[in-house]
């Protein structure tokens, strides 16, 4: 599963300053409290850089130290190596906030993902590696730099090219730490927009892997390696899938979408929602969606189709990118658009709960520089 802010934060950035990121507000780690997980910003001009020094993946301590203090990977006082339980997390400088254990990597990550037993990442050049606490592997390489997992469970599905170019659906189970799907495509080569109909892979869910072929868009069922054409030649993007519920769009002629749909079926698609058309998430059991509409974020329950949105007080700005549980939320949250302004991660609950800061002061909203912030989303948040 997967959520995208771009569009919404391109059109909050419409009548601002051209706004960017203060990297030396950041880089200081330790100079703060982390609690807990993503922050995205898309269309504000900002790229997912993470700088590091670090040249062998490691912990740190919620301080930020490195010295004899910190728990070194499989040491100390937290065993990292299962992540089963899915806490706040994002990525600062090439480190890795789970919660608030800290994992280096090693190296900047460009996108990353969880799964239950580690963090698959991309870096710049393309390659993924898998990092389970202990250490790092390189175990493939995407050709967008583009992750998809799924709420739990072991599988990450991305899109390789072959030696001649024609791109190539790779699944890549963390548990076993092997590939267990490659599956060729002539389609064009791997997507940057939902709209070109390139090869894209959309979303992971309960062992299945769904992705764009020249045929349409399929369900690839890794278990028994079939696949099955959900719709042909279609002209739409699937946002989500949760627990068999897809969060889609369709396409018109002349590139603007119908809005935004929960259906089982995409031969038969549900009527649109009211808004929510951008960075749609499903909860793990589809029982709720959250999207944004220009700078407004609404949670809708999916069967009644009731506005459950919880109570954001304090920020001019949030958005939704993922979820902790079937209730639980996470957002970003800028207090103020203008000047130099801090992000935090909230955690809110729903239906129509109330939101409580998880993360302070992440990174910082400002028009000097780009932002050292990476969410595990599956792609660059600038995307």
């Amino acid at each position: 599963m997967t959520g995208l802010l771009k569009e919404t934060l391109r059109e909050q950035a419409e009548g601002q300053q051209t706004p960017r990121f203060d990297v030396d507000a950041i880089t200081a780690a330790g100079d703060r409290r982390t609690r807990h997980r993503r922050a995205a910003v898309g269309s504000l001009a900002v790229a997912a850089v993470a700088l590091t020094a670090f040249t062998v993946p490691r912990l740190l301590d919620t301080a930020g130290t490195t010295g004899a203090d910190a728990p070194v990977a499989g040491q100390g006082r937290e065993v990292v190596g299962a992540f089963t339980e899915r806490r706040p997390t994002y990525a600062v400088d090439g480190v890795i906030h789970y919660g608030r254990t800290q994992i280096a990597v090693g190296r900047t990550i460009e996108s990353f993902v969880q799964t239950d037993d580690a963090f698959v990442f991309t870096t710049k050049n393309g390659d993924v590696w898998l990092c389970d606490g202990q250490g790092s592997e390189r175990v493939g390489h995407s050709g967008n730099s583009r992750l998809r997992a799924d709420d739990t469970g072991s599988l990450v599905a991305w899109v390789d090219a072959a030696d001649d170019g024609h791109p190539q659906y790779v699944v890549f189970d963390t548990s076993s730490r092997k590939e267990v799907a490659r599956v060729d495509d002539n389609a064009a080569g791997p997507s940057r927009e939902p709209e070109d109909r390139g090869a894209e892979v959309f979303a992971v869910d309960d062992g299945a892997a769904y992705w764009r072929t020249q045929d349409g868009l399929v369900r690839y069922d890794v278990a028994t390696g079939t696949s099955k054409v959900l719709q042909p030649d279609a002209l739409g993007t699937i946002v989500d899938v949760a627990s068999g519920h897809f969060a889609h769009k369709v396409w018109e002629s002349d590139g603007g979408s119908s809005g935004l749909r929960v259906s089982t079926d995409l031969e038969h698609p549900a009527p649109p929602l009211p808004s929510g058309y951008d960075n749609a998430v499903l909860s793990p059991s589809a029982r709720y969606i959250s999207g944004d509409d220009g700078d407004e974020t609404t949670v809708y329950d999916v069967a009644t189709r009731a506005v459950v949105t919880p109570g954001i007080e304090g920020y001019a700005f949030a958005a939704a990118y993922a979820w902790l549980d079937d209730r639980t939320l996470t957002m970003i949250g800028i207090k103020r658009l203008g000047g130099v302004q801090p992000i935090d991660i909230l955690e809110c609950t729903v239906p129509k709960g109330r939101c409580t800061v998880a993360a302070d002061d992440v990174a910082t909203y400002d028009e000097s520089g780009p932002v050292t912030l990476a969410l595990p989303v599956g792609q660059r948040i600038d995307e």
